[in-house]
């Protein structure tokens, strides 16, 4: 594909060590998924070229950005690549409107309807163009330089972290802007994130990372189900990618994936009724796995999709679980 983005990177860096190799698409939102420490910002730098390979090659569009064989290596300001880290790192002299014109004076190339009064119209912040950065929220500034980001006109967007200061409510709100963004807007992006909600929420194209290699990649769902991606993931977070619009939850607006951990799904091997529950779903056991603490993992597919919960071993046995038997899956709305 002449659009992706494809990275073989190697990197000596103090005591660790990158050795990677992806593509994430064009026309695309990728999240580049790992745990803290796992070599994703490190990658995002060398995209970008504010780092420099040891040896490797990169391309954007067909357009090589580094080849240390040949001798290529462009520099940063010319990749036409975006970079947004995670704590905004605005211009605390100038206002926003300030901030938003240098990107716009910076850009490789002239943006069709791409000004800086529709850019923020985009972004709701055309209210703040004339505040200073130091008057802003911390999701205030998180909108300003995605705004900073677009109007700089980048062939490919970078966002480090872009959540880290966000939660709750301004989280999911965030992930929303990112979307309504790369809609309006066409970028791709690739996005690091440790969390596997985000993740979800945000990507249809996933790249996991650990210890600074790539261990899996491909489309968001197909790759979620691989035990390689599985080990990337805290014991907690455990689970399943499920359709948000089948879920009765108000967090499952935001996107049209949410994860669903192992820990909040009940199985019941009876149709449930007089329950509070919101979300119940008749499928089968698929899968059976036990832990190395003695828990079973169940996968239970549905018909809107598969989920895994965690039972006990005693749970399992009262329940006389087995293989292709019906069962019932249960998910609390407030757990979402």
């Amino acid at each position: 594909m002449n659009d992706e983005l494809s990275v073989e990177a190697h990197l000596r860096f103090r005591s660790f060590r990158v050795d990677a190799r992806f593509c994430a698409p064009a026309n695309a939102i990728s999240a580049l998924f790992g745990p803290s420490g796992a070599g994703k910002s490190v990658l995002l730098d060398l995209i970008a070229g504010v780092r420099r390979l040891d040896s490797g090659r990169i391309s954007l569009r067909n357009r090589v950005l580094d080849d240390t064989s040949a001798g290529v290596r462009v520099p940063a300001h010319e990749r036409g690549v975006g970079l947004v880290f995670q704590d905004a790192r605005l211009f605390p002299h100038l206002n926003v409107r300030g901030n938003l014109n240098f990107a716009a004076s910076r850009a490789l190339r002239l943006a069709a309807n791409r000004t800086v009064e529709s850019v923020a119209a985009h972004f709701d912040i055309a209210a703040l163009l004339d505040r200073r950065i130091g008057a802003l929220s911390g999701g205030e500034k998180a909108r300003v330089a995605l705004a900073r980001s677009i109007l700089s006109a980048p062939d490919f967007l970078l966002l480090d972290e872009p959540f880290a200061a966000l939660d709750g409510a301004r989280r999911a709100a965030f992930i929303a802007t990112l979307r309504s963004m790369h809609r309006a807007f066409g970028i791709p992006m690739l996005v690091v994130t440790h969390q596997i909600d985000d993740a979800v929420a945000l990507a249809e194209h996933i790249i996991g990372v650990a210890a600074g290699r790539v261990v899996a990649e491909g489309p968001l769902q197909d790759t979620l189900s691989s035990a390689a991606m599985r080990a990337l993931l805290a014991k907690r977070d455990v689970g399943s990618a499920f359709p948000a619009a089948k879920l009765r939850s108000a967090a499952a607006m935001h996107a049209p994936m949410q994860w669903v951990r192992a820990d909040h799904v009940l199985l019941a091997v009876v149709q449930p009724t007089g329950l509070s529950a919101r979300n119940i779903w008749a499928g089968h056991v698929e899968a059976l796995e036990q832990e190395a603490d003695g828990a079973v993992l169940v996968q239970v597919r549905t018909e809107p999709g598969a989920l895994f919960a965690r039972l006990t071993a005693d749970s399992v046995s009262e329940l006389n679980l087995s293989l292709n038997q019906p069962i019932w899956a249960i998910v609390k709305a407030h757990s979402l």
